[in-house]
């Protein structure tokens, strides 16, 4: 399990967006769960800047959307 970053909010598309913590880029659909194991959805898109680049998390359809806003500043991980 490696961290992949800070969430910071849910786009209008209905996707996470989180700054990338890790040096490395995040491989496009690697699965993305909470520092409890539980699956948030996987990795869509990786944009922004080189220095500081933030992912798009497409969110699992089975997860409520109280708990997706919940996870506002929570660090995410790639499993």
């Amino acid at each position: 399990m490696k961290r992949l970053g800070t969430v910071l909010h849910l786009s209008p598309h209905g996707h996470l967006i989180v700054r990338l913590e890790a040096p490395s880029l995040p491989k496009m659909n690697a699965k993305v769960v909470t520092k409890k194991m539980d699956t948030i959805g996987t990795v869509y898109d990786v944009f922004g800047p080189e220095q500081s680049p933030y992912v798009s998390v497409k969110v699992d359809k089975k997860m409520p959307k109280s708990r997706v806003q919940a996870l506002q500043k929570e660090r995410v991980y790639v499993a």
